[in-house]
């Protein structure tokens, strides 16, 4: 059993190890998590060597490795958070954990084992104090609890351990028999429980990146138009549901044609870029901007009146179009003014799409009046073409 513990760890090392040289980015992390499952494997190796190794190795050898793998996993996943770990505790604990070890020698059991735990425990509960808030605001709640269970339940198991040995109980794991009993305990669910914790990080963040791209326009960084249809959904329902109005504001950049025709389609890419910003930095963090495709964008501004919110929102959002400063590739300056057509949910819209049929009649006018406007639609405004 201990000779494939130690294989399954040195399994776990060759995956980071192979992470490494593939995900650049986590890099540093997967350095962290390569350390952490070789150390545990030496640890598992040391325990099955017993009773014929050394005592001082085997023992108190083994209690140090442990430590120090537990300080390379809690790093680890602070780096992986992008957090900045003090290097006075997770250098100097396992450092002064080391020292406690030898001082008190592989004969005291219980004493051994129990500050070990100790050790073990105080570095567990720094990374969840310090590595929760980041989990909570990169994963949500839920997940931080998923990810930080393993972390709480080996803190339960080390201080179990804690006490055992404060109350000096009898813990006999000078035999090959008693080994599985003990030391096992904390090698083979520490060592399993934080591999797959880790791997599920990685997957996890992967996955959030993958969901990420799929909801942002790859040019100008706004949401695109899938997850504008996933947000208006939400919010219409929710419209529906508490009376609480939504608005639409659809806009289009005026003449952007003529720019990508005089000037080319690498200026009327920055143009839409700096027109995705100028937007982006106007509107609420509660409103959502989207662009639609070529040089259309959608804002939606839940719990929000067009007369009031609205109408004021599309004229910050216009003046900052307005006052943009852009040149092309010959240095001409290029002017750049957008239209805007604002509409509000209807307690009878049939469905969601009603709202935005509203306001992309607001916009024809906007247009229709001579562009750089901004236009709330009317009952006049019904049926109105480009």
């Amino acid at each position: 059993m201990s000779i494939l513990t130690s294989l399954q760890l040195i399994l776990y090392a060759l995956v980071w190890g192979l992470g490494c040289a593939v995900h650049r980015e986590e890099r540093p992390a997967l350095l962290h998590w390569l350390g952490f499952a070789l150390l545990a494997a030496l640890q598992a190796a040391l325990v099955a060597w017993r009773p014929e190794g050394p005592v001082w190795l085997t023992h108190t050898g083994s209690n140090v490795a442990t430590v120090f793998s537990l300080a390379f996993a809690g790093r680890g996943v602070l780096v992986f958070l992008r957090l900045r770990p003090p290097d006075a505790l997770w250098f100097g604990l396992p450092l002064l954990a080391l020292g406690v070890l030898l001082f008190i020698g592989p004969a005291a059991t219980s004493a051994r084992v129990g500050a070990m735990a100790f050790f073990n425990a105080l570095l567990l509960g720094a990374v969840f104090m310090q590595a929760r808030p980041a989990f909570l605001a990169e994963f949500g709640r839920r997940m931080a609890w998923i990810a930080t269970l393993p972390v709480l339940a080996q803190l339960a198991l080390n201080l179990f351990f804690v006490g055992w040995g404060l109350l000096q109980l009898p813990l006999d794991i000078t035999g090959a028999q008693a080994v599985p009993t003990a030391t096992w305990a904390v090698a083979l669910v520490s060592a399993g429980t934080f591999n797959f914790l880790f791997i599920f990080l990685v997957a996890l963040r992967l996955l959030n990146r993958l969901r990420e791209q799929a909801s942002r326009d790859a040019l100008t960084g706004v949401a695109n138009r899938r997850a504008m249809q996933e947000r208006l959904h939400l919010e219409w329902e929710r419209a529906r549901r508490y009376g609480r109005p939504l608005v639409a504001i659809a806009v289009d950049v005026d003449h952007f044609k003529r720019i990508n025709d005089q000037h080319g389609h690498a200026v009327g890419d920055r143009a839409l870029q700096a027109v995705a910003q100028a937007l982006q930095a106007q509107v609420r963090e509660t409103d959502q901007l989207s662009r639609l495709g070529g040089e259309e964008f959608l804002v939606l501004m839940p719990q929000a009146q067009v007369a009031q919110e609205g109408q004021r929102l599309a004229e910050r959002l216009r003046a900052a179009v307005a006052a943009l400063e852009l040149r092309g590739a010959a240095g001409a300056p290029i002017t750049l003014t957008a239209s805007f057509g604002l509409s509000e949910s209807q307690p009878d819209d049939a469905d969601r799409e009603a709202l935005l049929r509203r306001a992309d009649q607001a916009l024809y006018a906007a247009k229709r009046r001579g562009r750089n406007a901004a236009v709330r639609w009317s009952a006049e405004l019904a049926g109105a073409t480009d």
